[in-house]
């Protein structure tokens, strides 16, 4: 049980990350909450590496 929820506490951080470095790089939000949803520290990940998008 306990693990369980310290795994969704982790969830619950990647998906925050994800949505704050997605909004400071000007990508898609919504595409990165999605595969966040999936995918959470292996898109944490990826977007940290990817560079910022330009306007």
């Amino acid at each position: 049980m306990l693990v369980s929820i310290i795994g969704f506490i982790i969830w619950i951080v990647c998906l925050i990350l994800n949505i704050k470095i997605a909004k400071n790089k000007n990508r898609n939000v919504a595409a990165w909450v999605v595969l966040s949803v999936f995918f959470s520290w292996i898109v944490l990940i990826i977007n940290l590496c990817l560079p910022a998008k330009e306007v």
